[in-house]
């Protein structure tokens, strides 16, 4: 374990501007370079299929990039994005809520290992010791966003610890990003006020390029899409070039409106689909 002070030179740069800077870090791992490019990705603990689905595949391609994905090692959206990184060799920053010999929760000692193992950190401003005591948690949330260049929150209810960081990242300057879910959805509750109150609203991770003034590194293959669901079938066979409501959709597909929605909404994330405005859809061209 190793511990760093504010004023040492290889503190990392970005964290050491925001307005309360912890005095200290332990870490065990490598510290994020002053060049290196940090987005964080955050969200529901009890996180539904479609944010997990979303939150792998945003952070996989960041990674992929060369972008250190940062979270908080907690259960749901936290470890899937660090688990996405890892999956596609990139670095990755778990920020606790504990001492980083104290790993919470303790079924995730094993990912804190091969993050470390993979060129990445677990940090904490917490003494060696320390429990995971709630009030812990909304200090470890500026770390989050203090030490990255922009947060993006996947899924959020009204009460997340996900809104605590973006407040963090708003106050500090940072860029909030968020993933638009079901308006009938809880667990997107939060995200959606987010978008409601300006956020820049991410349906592919190269839209984090484009408010981040990034490019990516190397040009990829168009990756053949396929739809996974048999509601993204039957939606994507009802949607042309001509804008379709939800509400017809919903008529004319006989399903539940928020399946719809749902459906839509990952059918727009993966390139297929694109809101026109007013709740109306189209098909994009292949």
């Amino acid at each position: 374990m190793k511990k760093i002070a504010q004023d040492d030179a290889n503190y990392p740069f970005l964290l050491s501007k925001i307005f309360d800077p912890p005095s200290f870090l332990y870490y065990e791992g490598e510290l994020p370079k002053e060049d290196d490019v940090l987005v964080a990705v955050v969200g529901s603990r009890a996180c539904t299929p479609y944010g997990r689905q979303v939150a792998e595949e945003i952070s996989y391609n960041l990674a992929k990039e060369g972008i250190t994905i940062v979270s908080g090692l907690a259960l749901g959206i936290d470890s899937v994005a660090h688990r996405a990184a890892l999956t596609a060799k990139g670095k990755t920053i778990a920020v606790l809520g504990s001492g980083v010999d104290v790993i919470y929760p303790p079924s995730h000692m094993k990912l804190a290992k091969e993050i470390i193992e993979n060129e990445g950190a677990v940090i904490s401003e917490f003494s060696p010791g320390t429990p995971p005591l709630p009030h812990h948690f909304p200090l470890r949330n500026r770390i989050i966003s203090g030490i990255s260049h922009g947060i993006i929150v996947v899924e959020a209810g009204f009460k997340s610890g996900a809104l605590i960081t973006a407040r963090c990242a708003l106050e500090q300057g940072r860029e909030v990003f968020a993933v638009p879910g079901s308006i009938y959805s809880l667990n997107s509750q939060g995200s959606n006020s987010l978008i409601k109150m300006g956020a820049h609203v991410v349906t592919n991770f190269l839209d984090v390029f484009d408010v981040l003034n990034l490019k990516p590194k190397t040009k990829r293959k168009k990756k053949e899409i396929k739809c996974e669901t048999k509601e993204e079938a039957i939606l994507l066979a009802l949607l042309g070039p001509e804008p379709i409501s939800i509400d017809k959709l919903h008529a004319l597909s006989k399903l539940d409106i928020a399946v719809v929605t749902s459906t839509l909404v990952m059918l727009e994330i993966k390139g297929l689909v694109k809101n026109v405005g007013g709740a109306q859809y189209i098909k994009i061209k292949d």
